[in-house]
């Protein structure tokens, strides 16, 4: 057998075990960046209903780029929140995906009208909402916590 040798170049230290949070611990994290994360769910049905209107031409685009930056300042104050709340072991990922996809949407909402900078971005913050609540509920099964509300990330 033949085995080859990075000569130490490629040569990392091993992690030290991160400390594992008690089940009360854990669920309180969640439930931090669930309720930090939630104004921006909640708004965005209004956003959504007003950004239809305006495609359809029930709204002018001053109302519409009004609502979007009304929208804009919830994502921004929610993602200056969670970028501060703690997150430990895996849910740093989770965190880190809704961080992203705040910051693709305010950057969708900034771009209002151009639809062609606006939806890529949006989509993209669609996705990491959706994958960072999917690492939160994975989590949450293996420590067989109670399951978040679906309608809490959006």
């Amino acid at each position: 057998m033949l085995a080859g040798c990075d000569h130490g170049k490629r040569r990392t230290e091993p992690r030290p075990p991160q400390p594992k949070l008690s089940f009360v611990a854990l669920d309180r994290e969640h439930q931090r960046l669930v309720r930090d994360y939630e104004p921006v769910s909640s708004a965005m049905t209004a956003y959504e209903l007003a950004f239809r209107d305006w495609r359809l031409g029930r709204l002018s685009r001053p109302e519409l780029l009004a609502r979007a930056r009304s929208y804009r300042t919830v994502v921004s104050r929610a993602r200056a929140l969670i970028a501060v709340d703690p997150a430990t072991g895996e849910t740093q990922r989770a965190k880190h995906l809704w961080l992203a996809g705040l910051s693709d949407r305010a950057k969708a909402l900034a771009s209002l009208p151009d639809l062609h900078a606006y939806r890529p971005l949006w989509d993209s913050s669609e996705s990491s909402a959706r994958a960072g609540l999917t690492v939160l509920q994975d989590i949450r099964d293996r420590a067989r916590l109670i399951p978040l509300p679906e309608d809490s990330v959006s």
